[in-house]
């Protein structure tokens, strides 16, 4: 035994328990067989090789279906189809918080600084042209008087038009409607890319889900059936010590996505990081666990019956997380 949510693992108590844990002792109370659980450090490939030295009859885990372990033990009906899965960060972005990430950006103050820049020149051309024709609205001091003609820039670009200040010379009537249709223009852009760039920073994640495996930042962890999928696809990814690091440093965005088993993901997404990660619906590669025992071990024929008799309550467990 070792923990291996939600397959194994200890209640706050110190027992055990979990989806193969509890299916276990179902099986063994119907066929009333006396056990023991024995924890194993160091995965599924410690608790392998204590079953081929015979130090333990049954793994009673969470152990994934393949060829290689074929060869060396034996496997029971399958109790859990699953799959490998891949793992993006949410791309659930609500839209208050992707306007407040657009509004902090380095883009959006470079605009700013773009449009306030324009509207200041128009200020000081409209200031040059009235200052001694108009004193009353843009006279005074040079700052007094560049002050008063970019508040009207920019009252007049933003078509809110106040009235409060007003060319009355030829030349700066002239230049005011000119400000008008640039301002028309400049706000009606302005306003379209805020949209647009708002729009890019809620889907951005969605992007990556359509790229290529080998163009992602791939994250697995250390020894999983994950690492393995994606070393015989020759795909190079980080592997982290344990899911929860693995996990961590997708939603740290040191990763792009996370390749693990399927059940094992959907249970740490689920208790740890709701709404931070989303799980691909498509798997990778079709994983079916099942019970290990021996080669020609006399409990699997029994073990074999008791999941089968079992299979429809057993799928129903599944398609409910239960």
């Amino acid at each position: 035994m070792s923990e291996d949510p939600p397959f194994a693992e200890r209640d706050s108590l110190g027992e055990w328990q979990g989806y193969a844990i509890d299916l276990w002792r179902e099986i063994a109370g119907d066929l009333g067989l006396a056990y023991r659980l024995v924890e194993i450090t160091g995965g599924s490939g410690a608790m392998l090789a204590a079953l081929r030295e015979g130090r333990v009859d049954v793994v009673a885990l969470g152990v994934a279906v393949t060829p290689e372990y074929a060869r060396e033990i034996s496997y029971s009906y399958p109790y859990y189809p699953s799959a490998l899965a891949l793992a993006f960060r949410s791309e659930r972005t609500s839209t208050a918080w992707a306007v407040v990430h657009f509004l902090l950006s380095r883009e959006f103050v470079y605009v700013m600084a773009g449009l306030l820049l324009a509207t200041l020149l128009a200020g000081i051309l409209i200031w040059l042209v009235e200052r001694k024709d108009n004193p009353d609205h843009f006279g005074g001091k040079t700052i007094h008087g560049i002050g008063s003609a970019f508040w009207w820039a920019v009252v007049t670009m933003t078509t809110i038009g106040y009235g409060d200040k007003v060319p009355r010379t030829p030349r700066g009537r002239a230049i005011a409607m000119v400000w008008m249709f640039v301002g028309v223009v400049l706000v009606s852009c302005f306003t379209a890319w805020v949209t647009a760039a708002v729009a890019v920073e809620k889907v951005s994640n969605q992007s990556l889900q359509h790229r290529r495996l080998e163009d992602l930042r791939l994250g697995c962890v250390r020894g999983d059936i994950g690492e393995q999928f994606l070393a015989a696809e020759k795909v190079h990814a980080l592997s982290f010590p344990t899911y929860p690091d693995c996990l961590a440093a997708l939603v740290a965005g040191k990763i792009d996505a996370a390749v693990m088993r399927e059940p094992t993901l959907r249970y740490l997404v689920r208790r740890a990081y709701a709404g931070e990660i989303e799980i691909v619906p498509q798997p990778l590669q079709r994983i079916d666990y099942a019970f290990a025992l021996p080669r020609g071990s006399p409990l699997r024929e029994a073990i074999n019956e008791e999941i089968i008799r079992r299979i429809g309550q057993l799928h129903y467990r599944v398609g409910h997380g239960l």
